[in-house]
């Protein structure tokens, strides 16, 4: 049996020929809108918003010229504040010398060649005044480059035994400044039992005055009353020490005076107005 082969029919498409299309009606053609009529300018408003204009161009300006002042200034203080120029070039220490200077140098914590206008004052005093022996301190700056530390020293007015063995030098408010292994020539001894008996006895000790002090060498405070023992062996009975202080130990001098080397056992000054001996 034979089999005949047909060749595919080709397919037909439309022809794309623009009159088989269906005409469109053209679109309406629009009227051209009136250009509006611009009216001339107030020569007024004209001005006025030509003014307005340049005064906010001025503002902008200002602004503008305001901020670059500001930062150059900044970056200008910030330049003389870092300057070499003020850096620490001394610690001027004022009121000690010597070991005592470098003492309260190294106690600021401040190195030289750091900048003066940065050191903080504050905490430079705080450190000092840990320092037994200082009183008081205030810090100052001297442009161009001196850091300035005056010193207010507490000066020893008696000396006291520790238990430890060693002195401590006291003074007048009856705080150790230092100790040290020997005892002081000049400075009298003190003798009492609680830190207020010592405070006390303190404070007698820097009232005795140019006078009396050589002649002191024992100032011993027991339950408020005082006495002094001098180095000629004599006994000065003050009495309560936290009344009229002052008007005994001027009584006690004017007594002394008066007995001029004669010897008693004790002078009794604890009436001031009248004193008494025996």
């Amino acid at each position: 049996m034979s089999t005949t082969y047909a060749p595919p029919r080709p397919r037909t498409r439309p022809s794309r020929n623009p009159s088989n299309r269906r005409a469109r009606p053209p679109a309406p053609r629009r009227a051209p809108r009136p250009s509006p009529r611009r009216l001339p300018m107030d020569p007024r408003l004209r001005d006025r918003r030509v003014s307005v204009l340049r005064e906010a161009g001025r503002r902008r300006l200002r602004r503008v010229v305001w901020v670059l002042g500001t930062m150059a200034v900044a970056a200008a203080a910030t330049g003389i504040v870092v300057s070499p120029i003020l850096d620490v070039n001394q610690i001027a220490v004022i009121g000690v010398d010597g070991a005592h200077a470098d003492e309260v140098r190294t106690a600021t914590g401040v190195e030289r060649g750091e900048a003066l206008l940065l050191v903080d004052t504050g905490t430079a005093t705080e450190r000092v005044e840990t320092l037994a022996w200082v009183e008081h301190v205030e810090i100052s700056r001297e442009l161009p480059g001196t850091l300035r530390v005056r010193i207010t020293p507490r000066f020893p007015v008696a000396w006291r035994a520790t238990d430890a063995g060693t002195i401590e030098l006291i003074d007048r408010r009856g705080i150790a400044v230092t100790t040290t292994p020997t005892m002081p020539a000049g400075l009298p001894e003190l003798q009492a039992g609680s830190p207020a008996e010592v405070r006390a006895a303190a404070q007698v000790a820097s009232a005795l005055g140019s006078e009396l002090a050589p002649r002191v060498a024992r100032v011993i405070v027991e339950s408020g009353w005082g006495r002094l023992w001098l180095h000629s062996g004599e006994e000065v009975r003050l009495g309560d020490v936290h009344r009229e202080l002052g008007s005994k130990l001027r009584a006690a001098v004017a007594i002394l005076e008066t007995l001029a080397g004669a010897t008693v056992n004790y002078l009794s000054v604890e009436v001031p107005s009248a004193p008494t001996t025996g």
